[in-house]
């Protein structure tokens, strides 16, 4: 008998989430410094979320890293299962940004996205997803979803 590997710590059976992964990303040449796009994923579940997020990405470049803000992930294992390969998993402490996740690539460097959380309104989050954020990285993800919960105001435009 062959012997077989256990994989069940990081390929644990949970809900799956729905298929499509809601991801905005810029071009790749775009942003150079600063945000690369939004990921929204559906739970606080890293087992079931990132390899939906990397699978998306794959034409992106074949990630092999991950590091995330560890305060809203309740289960961060060191690797996780996508596909037949294996993303090792790092993260920031608190008082780094909480609210990102760098993706690492061999072949492509890497993107950093804003990470949503799941539970945040559709408005709110589409509004995140369709806003570029500043090329010069003048908003940190947390400030970007501030700005987005802030209620909007009309402004009363005057005719000269």
């Amino acid at each position: 008998m062959a012997p077989t590997a256990d994989y069940s710590a990081t390929t644990a059976k949970h809900a799956s989430p729905p298929a499509q992964v809601r991801l905005s990303l810029a071009p790749y040449e775009i942003v150079p410094g600063g945000l690369d796009g939004a990921w929204w994923p559906y739970s606080h579940t890293l087992v079931d979320e990132l390899p939906l997020l990397v699978e998306a990405m794959d034409g992106a470049g074949s990630f092999t890293r991950v590091t995330l803000g560890f305060e809203l992930w309740p289960d961060v294992p060191h690797q996780v299962a996508v596909g037949e390969n294996f993303v090792t998993i790092g993260w920031f402490v608190s008082g780094h940004e909480q609210n990102e996740i760098l993706l690492c690539s061999y072949l492509k460097g890497f993107r950093t996205l804003l990470v949503i959380p799941p539970a945040t309104e559709a408005d709110t989050a589409a509004w995140l997803m369709n806003t570029p954020a500043p090329v010069d990285g003048s908003n940190t993800a947390t400030e970007l979803l501030a700005i987005a919960k802030t209620p909007f105001t009309a402004l009363e435009v005057r005719a000269g």
